[in-house]
């Protein structure tokens, strides 16, 4: 399938469900909208408007109703492993926390053809230090630091050749197969997190990191596609959660 096929299929999913809406016009009196010119004309449309979209809105979320099944893609019974962070480990280097870490990425093949297609997509890689403290017998806590960045991967050319773009450190790599890509995008070594002057000896330190697929960054007819469809296109590890000690050798 061409790029111009695999749009018309998308773009066709679009007018599709909004030609099942057309009915719900003429029943709220919007089917001669574009012979309105009146300001309050106008102004009584857009409050039907907003009454129209959030009656509606439920409906195309969650409603079984036998139109939705030729417009929202299968879902992927895989979906809650599609991105799954294995183990991460920190360590000190040169005075600064470092962290490896090692994840593993199952596309759904929805995702894989889009790149296919030479649509670039976005994964966000965040991470989170929190310290904890107990303050005169209440538990607070606070963030020390907060890294986010999203790393893209594409195709391009006729040999198709698979790149990846980390926006963090401006730096791109190229590779011959989409799996030697996503092992690099799905591993970390040597992250920094912070400096060791920065933690305090014997507290207790909370390291969390969450890859997730950036939808909001899909072209537009993915876009729609993506929210109605969930379990295809809105890829999410979860939190990965891992309690560090700061040893005294460290200050």
């Amino acid at each position: 399938m061409n790029n111009f096929a695999f749009f018309a299929t998308v773009k066709t999913h679009y007018w599709q469900t909004l030609a099942k809406l057309e009915p719900l016009l003429d029943l709220f009196g919007l089917g001669a909208f574009k012979f309105y010119s009146s300001k309050n004309q106008l102004d009584r449309i857009l409050r039907k408007l907003r009454i129209l979209f959030f009656c509606i809105l439920p409906g195309l979320v969650i409603s079984p109703m036998t139109y939705a099944e030729s417009v929202i893609p299968e879902a992927n019974p895989n979906a809650h492993n599609s991105i799954t962070i294995l183990q991460v480990q920190d360590y000190q280097k040169n005075k600064q926390l470092l962290i490896d870490s090692e994840s593993v990425f199952n596309l759904p093949p929805k995702v894989i053809e889009a790149i296919h297609h030479e649509i670039a997509l976005s994964f966000k890689i965040q991470i989170e230090l929190t310290e904890k403290t107990n303050l005169l017998g209440f538990n607070y806590q606070r963030t020390r630091n907060l890294i986010s960045y999203n790393t893209d991967i594409y195709a391009y050319g006729v040999n198709r050749t698979y790149a990846l773009y980390n926006n963090r450190n401006q730096k791109a790599e190229s590779f011959r197969t989409i799996d030697e890509a996503l092992t690099t995008l799905a591993t970390l070594q040597a992250f920094p997190i912070a400096s060791l002057s920065e933690l305090h000896p014997e507290q207790m330190y909370t390291l969390r990191m969450r890859i997730s697929l950036d939808f909001w960054k899909l072209p537009a007819p993915l876009l729609l596609e993506a929210l109605l469809a969930p379990s295809v296109w809105q890829l999410d590890s979860q939190w990965y959660e891992t309690t560090l000690q700061t040893p005294l050798s460290w200050q």
